[in-house]
Parts: structure tokens; C-alpha cells; sequence
């Protein structure tokens, strides 16, 4: 800790067992005079509960993990992880899937509504920004007018034009959209049985690109100016599942890395978690943007300082 620094109290807007929310807790409060508030939003019904009134009534209630009551007009900056948790332990008692989604939902929207009403600090980043910026076809815009060499793409459910994109690019993959939760769809390639299937491609859009080539996939954190990369070699089109890959420090040219800041500046971000592809040209195509992607695990393959730098970007933050 560096006596000089000015103090700072953050929030974590998570859910439960989150370890990147307890990692950077223990390493800010070890590294700066910084107090971590982890506020897990699926387990609000723990004492002492949300509470808000707009005359008054009671002051903003927002319970911490640890079962303090926290201020948001006191905390400095919020780091916006996740919000609600439909998978949550939470709760067990009520069973009823109704009930669970009907708790789920109104949850998120009572602390949504608390966090933008009366939290006048830092955000890392906005919920507004944070959940456009998901969306891949506002990222694929976003990376696309920066001038990022992306896959040919297409979103659609035509399909007459999806057999048209894929009769140009023959060895074609498939993802979704968006997905959901309770059905993880996998990035998987185009084949014969799904163009012969047009209800499958009618009923809902997806997103049809070309396969990029190459087994060297670039995992790159973005902290604010901050930026850390890791290659990873993998034949598997989605190397996530399998993490037992060679994996190392890996550096950008400095144009892609001011290209990845600009793409966040367009997102109004100012962080963000992206996977490229670096062809057998050494040309590198990008995939996408996760706000608030994992990034521990890249630590633990490579031995990247991302706790550390993150923390010292996230008190920056804080303090500026």
C-alpha cells in the first residue's frame, strides 16, 4: 500500500461465488487504502435487504455480501459485473420456475433502478453501455468501422440468403446471437443438414460467418490504456472447453491495440475482454468483445499480471 493515495470505496455488482469479485477485493485492499463492497444481487433476500423510497422515507439500502448495509452515494466506483442470477442457489424454498424467474426479474429491475438513481461515481462501465455492447451486431458495427479486419458475416434468417453466403464461403460457421443460459449454443460449422432444413433457418436469426483459418487464437484484456494479451494454440474452433492448449505472453502491434481502444471508446467502455484470430498469414482477424469477460484463468495459464493491473486500473478509477 502507498500511504500517499487518496482512499477509495468500490462496489461490485455480481452474483454469487464470483472469484474474479473476491480475487481483486483481496488484492485492492492489499495494494491501495480502498474498501471492496460485493454486493452479490441474487442474494438480496439475506439481511439486511434492498430497500429505497423517493420521499425519503428510508435512505438507499443496498446490501454487501458481507451483510453490511452499503450507501451508494458514498461508494466511488462501481465495477458492473453481472445482474441477476437465473441459476442462483438463492432461495431454495421456492421452487416453482414461475416464482424463481418472477423473483429474478424484479430483483434486477429494483436494484437497476437504485444503481441509476442514486450511484454519482465512477461506473466500470455503465449498464447501458455494458449491455449494448454485447449485442454482436453493435460490436461487429463498432469493430468493422475502426477498420478491424473481421470474418464475412451474416445475420439472418433468409434462407435464401443464407445458402447464398455459404455457397460463397463453403466452409461457413454457425452461432448465435445472443443464446441463453439454459441453452448454450456452441460455434459450430455449417453443413448440408441445416441448409436443407428451412424452417430451422426461418424461425430464428443467427450469425454465419466464414471460418478463419488457424489454430493460434489471441485472448487480449483491455484494462483502460492497459493492454495484455495471451496466445493460444488449439485446433478446436472454440478452445474454451479445453483450457490443457499451450498458452503465453503474447504482444500486439501497437496499431491493433490502439484499434481495440478505439473500438471500446465507440462502445463507451472503458474495458473489455476480446478474442482474435491470427491466421498462418500472421494476420489478425477479431472475433468479439465481452464487456466483462473472464480473465483469471488467462493468469493462470500464462502468468500475465492481469489481477494486479486490473486492480490498479479499477483504483484509478476510483480516485480520478
Amino acid at each position: 500500500m502507498r500511504h500517499h493515495e487518496k482512499s477509495a470505496r468500490i462496489a461490485v455488482v455480481t452474483h454469487e461465488r464470483d472469484l474474479h469479485a473476491h480475487a481483486v477485493k483481496a488484492e485492492m485492499e492489499r495494494r491501495h487504502p480502498a474498501t471492496v463492497h460485493i454486493l452479490e444481487t441474487d442474494h438480496f433476500s439475506r439481511a439486511p435487504g434492498l430497500s429505497w423510497s423517493p420521499q425519503e422515507f428510508t435512505e438507499p439500502v443496498f446490501p454487501a455480501a458481507d451483510g453490511t448495509a452499503v450507501d451508494l452515494r458514498g461508494i466511488d466506483a462501481i465495477w458492473f459485473r453481472r445482474l441477476g442470477n437465473p441459476r442462483t442457489s438463492a432461495n431454495p424454498e421456492v421452487t416453482d420456475p414461475v416464482d424463481r424467474e418472477l423473483i429474478n426479474a424484479d430483483t434486477t429491475a429494483a436494484a437497476l433502478g437504485m444503481l441509476t438513481t442514486e450511484f454519482r461515481g465512477r461506473w466500470i462501465d455503465h449498464p447501458t453501455a455494458f449491455w449494448a455492447a454485447q449485442n454482436k451486431v453493435v460490436q461487429l458495427r463498432a469493430a468493422h468501422e475502426v477498420g478491424l479486419r473481421i470474418p464475412e458475416t451474416l445475420i439472418s434468417q433468409s434462407p435464401e440468403r443464407i445458402r447464398k453466403f455459404c455457397d460463397i464461403h463453403p466452409r461457413a460457421i454457425v452461432k448465435a446471437v445472443r443464446g441463453v443460459p439454459q441453452a448454450p449454443a456452441a460455434t459450430t460449422t455449417v453443413g448440408e443438414e441445416l441448409l436443407a432444413d428451412e424452417p430451422a433457418m426461418r424461425v430464428c436469426p443467427a450469425i454465419y460467418q466464414e471460418l478463419v483459418p488457424g489454430r493460434r487464437h489471441v485472448r487480449v484484456q483491455v484494462f483502460g490504456e492497459r493492454v495484455l494479451a495471451a496466445l493460444l494454440e488449439s485446433d478446436d474452433l472454440d478452445w474454451r472447453p479445453n483450457l490443457d492448449i499451450p498458452a503465453a505472453e503474447h504482444r500486439l502491434p501497437a496499431g491493433l491495440e490502439d484499434a481495440l481502444r478505439a473500438v471500446l471508446r465507440r462502445l463507451d467502455l472503458t474495458m473489455g475482454v476480446f478474442d482474435l484470430k491470427l491466421t498462418d498469414d500472421d494476420e489478425y482477424v477479431w472475433l468479439e468483445v465481452n464487456p466483462q469477460g473472464q480473465w483469471l484463468f488467462v493468469e493462470g495459464m500464462t502468468g500475465l499480471p492481469l489481477i494486479s493491473t486490473f486492480t490498479d486500473f479499477l483504483y484509478e478509477r476510483a480516485t480520478g
